[in-house]
């Protein structure tokens, strides 16, 4: 089925980067890439028409051939142009590579700030924002337990 991708493309190719500011984490051709944006999942194929989105808290697939990578990913941005997917993410882990304890460990620690952060309201919202970005941290924490549950190879 990949052939048959790459022909309809004249012999072009897919190519996707996943990116975070401390690195390339994937750079490399893709038959398809899979990712949940802000509308929904999306599946990109060559000559794929171009899109600007955000990426959802997810994982991303990237199939090429017979391989897939997938990674844990935070959310972030998703763009498409000319034949090449770029997710520009804080966090990106791939599957195989997430330590499921760590990221348990990560969930609770996010669980426990949450219980401590103060209830009381106070006239510039910093409080609702500390809560927003531990609830933030948490649902990473799961996604990468999830993510290394269903993609990881050990």
């Amino acid at each position: 089925m990949s052939e048959d991708q790459n022909q309809q493309g004249d012999g072009r190719q897919l190519f996707c980067r996943v990116i975070t500011p401390e690195r390339v984490i994937y750079d490399g051709e893709a038959d398809m890439v899979i990712a949940r944006i802000a509308d929904g999942d999306i599946g990109v194929l060559v000559d794929h028409q171009p899109i600007v989105s955000t990426v959802e808290i997810g994982a991303v697939r990237i199939n090429q051939d017979d391989e897939r990578h997938v990674f844990a990913t935070s959310d972030g941005f998703f763009k498409v142009s000319e034949n090449l997917v770029q997710v520009l993410v804080e966090e990106a882990v791939p599957a195989g590579e997430i330590d499921v304890d760590e990221a348990e460990n990560r969930v609770e620690e996010a669980e426990n700030e949450l219980s401590e952060v103060s209830e009381d309201a106070d006239d510039e919202g910093e409080g609702e924002r500390q809560r927003n970005e531990i609830e933030r941290r948490r649902k990473i924490g799961e996604n990468m337990a999830r993510v290394a549950r269903e993609h990881g190879e050990g």
